[in-house]
């Protein structure tokens, strides 16, 4: 065994070959193609430093590192999905109010699946109000929500503080890793509680045999916000999986490449920008870091590289046109 590697059209083949195969007419890609690539990734280093650190063609440790570091980035450019390159992709301000409006529209002009509709706006403007991470938001608990009061917040509770209940959708049950936080309702979001209670009273039911009949109570055997609807697991806790496939219906009929996660880049790419402007940035840049959850300002890096080149990009066009009309004149 030599153990230099694989070349990046061999990855690149077998990357499309997965893909093919896992996700096959899938708008987006599923967690297992990005597992298996990173297995792989592992696997094939592994060999590098157990095999090609003995060949007489590598020299110096230098040229080991650079060897390991090359593979490294070769899997991870292959995986689709996958990390490819420095910048948070995100949505522009059109697609944003191309799938609210869809999901607005949904909501209020529900018939059969009100539950269904308002479960899905929700998921979007609670996602789309403090950033959340996909899971983060199935996760939420009702105890988790404090909507009484004049300021009333959401709190991202992390997995270290959670009771031992176990959680009817392990192993793949959603997990929060970021800090824990509070979230307050802000003014343009300030009919989000109501929404919230709505959901609650409301749609947030199960159908139950009680005292002999069958009945529909909100009284269900767990405490997570978002549930199931529909005919088959309806008042369980909604799934990560569930999750994608309402990610790909709005994909489907929007037209807009979505994943919940670009709505969280969005979010914060626009708070970035915000905060350079703020008389007070190093006091507005916190206040991002808490709301991420993230423990230093490095994590928010990923979405400022990109926040930066957009801002950048813009000023450049404006000048270019004051230097048009200029000349023109």
């Amino acid at each position: 065994m030599s153990g230099f590697g694989l070349r990046y059209k061999q990855i690149k083949s077998f990357s499309d070959w997965l893909s093919e195969v896992v996700d096959k007419d899938s708008n987006t890609i599923s967690s297992y193609n990005r597992q298996v690539m990173q297995s792989c990734k592992t696997f094939v280093v592994w060999f590098v430093f157990n095999y090609v650190s003995s060949s007489e063609l590598i020299k110096a440790d230098v040229e080991l590192i650079a060897l390991v570091n090359t593979q490294r980035f070769f899997w991870s450019k292959a995986t689709i999905g996958g990390e490819g390159g420095k910048l948070a992709l995100d949505l522009s301000d059109s697609e944003i109010n191309s799938i609210e409006n869809l999901l607005l529209h949904e909501f209020e002009e529900a018939k059969f699946d009100k539950g269904i509709c308002h479960r899905n706006y929700l998921l979007w403007r609670l996602v789309k109000a403090f950033g959340l991470r996909i899971g983060e938001a199935l996760s939420l608990r009702l105890e988790d929500l404090n909507l009484s009061g004049s300021d009333p917040y959401v709190e991202i509770v992390h997995l270290d503080r959670r009771n031992s209940n176990l959680d009817s959708r392990v192993p793949y049950n959603p997990k929060v890793k970021t800090l824990g936080r509070y979230l307050y309702m802000q003014p343009e979001d300030d009919d989000l509680v109501g929404l919230l209670e709505l959901y609650v009273k409301k749609y947030r039911v199960m159908k139950k045999f009680i005292r002999g009949k069958m009945r529909v109570t909100n009284f269900l055997d767990h405490d997570y916000l978002f549930v199931a609807h529909g005919s088959f697991g309806a008042g369980k806790p909604l799934s990560c999986s569930a999750a994608s496939r309402i990610a790909n219906v709005i994909q489907r009929k929007s037209g807009v490449t979505f994943r919940w996660h670009l709505l969280r880049h969005s979010k914060f790419n626009r708070l970035y920008i915000a905060a350079q402007e703020s008389p007070d940035r190093s006091a507005a840049i916190d206040s991002i870091v808490y709301m991420g959850g993230w423990r230093s300002e490095t994590s928010l890096l990923l979405y400022a590289n990109r926040a930066v080149r957009d801002s950048t990009r813009r000023k450049v066009t404006e000048n270019n046109k004051r230097r048009v009309q200029n000349g023109s004149q």
